[in-house]
């Protein structure tokens, strides 16, 4: 009998080990279940992704954002769709085994960042511009030309000055705030032009040549000028060749010439410009109704005295000086002599009344000048258009 018993208690307390091994076993198991690592955030066009490794021995996962548990998946990501651009979102991620669940993993967290979306590009000044549209909670900006990040801004656009003439560049932006970004942007495209034609010119007499080199793919050229004071280029004409001749107008102030490049299809191509003040220092020019035009350029307190001799041979009868009330604030003229008073524009009209002066004068002028120009002086009306520098 007591042998029995003693096998029995030495079966049941067996029993007791074998028990408390498999109890063991199973704490030792779920004691195993890792928290997830590798867990990610990213902006998506719609949405924010949440990313982690998988966890061996895991059938499920809980994904969190802040304490508030939002989502059990069996997948190893999952994407939030209630969002507010802008806003910054924490997120983290436990891994489930059974009944057991693994601890928190380590928090990420990221701005909700929207794709940026473009305004407007295009070349401009043989550089390429881009814009786009406020992106909310972005601190700055990426640029890419060609998949390669060129720049980082915190503006709204951009402008690259490092590009080759007559080559076409690809661009995309990524909005970012720390390490948070967002998705690429649609990818533009931005044809560069020809380099700018160079435009040199010449004045003879009442004329003023241009000149500029071809452009490749040209077939013709057309040629603006703007005079001061106008807002808009006029057009004067349109040449297959690489010079043109303009007539200038009466009384210039500043003129610019814009030649633009031309062929049937809307390639763009090449334009350029030229500016110049005044036609040359001491030029003559007639107008169409026979005045004579003399263009100077004075300093303040500076004279111009070339009308002194012709004046001094004269009888005051015999001319007429008028200043208008505009240009005496800008010159004052006394004895044949105009001095400079403050810098501006002004004309001083000369009026011959002696018969025959004008043709001498016009005679005076070709010699003076080496050649006949423009029109005959027939009114015997001379204006001096004096600009005062500053």
């Amino acid at each position: 009998m007591k042998k029995s018993t003693r096998i029995a208690s030495i079966a049941l307390a067996g029993m007791m080990v074998a028990s408390t091994a498999a109890v063991s076993s199973i704490s030792v198991s779920a004691a195993k279940v890792k928290k997830p690592t590798g867990v990610k955030a990213v902006n998506l066009a719609r949405g924010i992704k949440i990313s982690w490794k998988k966890v061996k021995g895991a059938t499920k996962y809980q994904v969190f954002r802040g304490k508030k548990k939002i989502k059990t998946t069996k997948k190893k990501s999952y994407t939030l769709k209630n969002y507010k651009n802008g806003k910054t979102y924490k997120f983290s991620v436990r891994a489930v085994k059974g009944k057991k669940v693994s601890k928190k993993s380590k928090t990420v967290k990221i701005v909700r960042l929207a794709r940026p979306t473009f305004k407007s590009w295009g070349s401009a000044n043989y550089g390429a511009e881009i814009e786009w549209a406020k992106v909310y909670g972005a601190k700055k900006f990426y640029v890419y030309r060609n998949s390669k990040k060129i720049a980082t801004t915190t503006k709204q656009q951009y402008r690259d000055t490092k590009v080759t003439p007559n080559k076409t560049y690809s661009y995309k932006i990524k909005a970012a705030n720390g390490k948070s970004t967002s998705v690429f942007s649609v990818t533009v495209k931005v044809e560069i032009p020809q380099s700018p034609l160079v435009v040199t010119h010449k004045i003879e007499g009442d004329k003023v040549v241009l000149y500029w080199e071809k452009a490749d793919g040209a077939k013709s050229y057309e040629v603006f000028v703007r005079s001061a004071g106008v807002d808009l280029p006029v057009k004067v004409g349109t040449t297959t060749a690489t010079t043109f001749t303009d007539t200038i107008g009466v009384n210039p102030n500043a003129f610019e010439y814009t030649i633009v490049a031309k062929n049937d299809s809307e390639d763009l191509l090449p334009t350029g410009e030229v500016t110049f003040a005044n036609i040359p220092d001491g030029s003559y020019q007639t107008d169409k109704d026979g005045n004579l035009h003399v263009f100077i350029t004075l300093k303040k307190d500076e004279t111009y005295t070339a009308g002194k001799e012709l004046t001094e041979k004269l009888d005051q009868n015999d001319y007429a000086v008028t200043v208008d009330e505009e240009s005496a604030k800008v010159v004052e003229v006394k004895d044949g002599i105009i001095t400079g008073k403050a810098a501006g524009t002004a004309t001083v009209k000369v009026e011959l009344k002696k018969e025959g002066l004008a043709a001498e004068l016009y005679s005076n002028v070709c010699a003076l000048t080496g050649k006949a120009f423009g029109n005959k002086l027939t009114t015997g009306v001379v204006y001096v258009d004096v600009t005062v520098a500053e």
